[in-house]
């Protein structure tokens, strides 16, 4: 026996979409607040940071070896100062990373 498929409304287009959908196939409307928590998630790091740990906090993000995206702010910088620009542009956007909570029982 098959389960049955759970379906719900695009608040936009009206169509019928499946529940877990965050962004509807129709009409591509975002249906729930998913935008918004993908920018949250991109914080600057404290650990490894060098720094203001912007380049730390977006190699976490991408799962990948901060040398490369230290590299890429260097070589963006050569042409005009596009990485020097963005670098402060992500300072200024980019809250700092939260601190873990300690235990109190520790």
């Amino acid at each position: 026996m098959s389960t049955p498929e759970i379906d719900k409304k695009c608040p936009y287009c009206g169509e019928m979409i499946k529940e877990e959908a965050v962004k509807c196939r129709y009409c591509g409307s975002w249906v729930q607040k998913q935008r918004a928590s993908v920018l949250k998630a991109w914080t600057r790091s404290r650990r490894g940071a060098k720094v203001l740990g912007i380049c730390a906090g977006l190699a976490r993000q991408f799962n990948i070896d901060v040398v490369f995206v230290r590299f890429a702010f260097i070589v963006a910088s050569f042409f005009f100062g596009l990485g020097i620009g963005l670098y402060l542009v992500l300072w200024f956007l980019m809250p700092r990373e939260e601190d873990s909570p300690q235990d109190p029982t520790a």
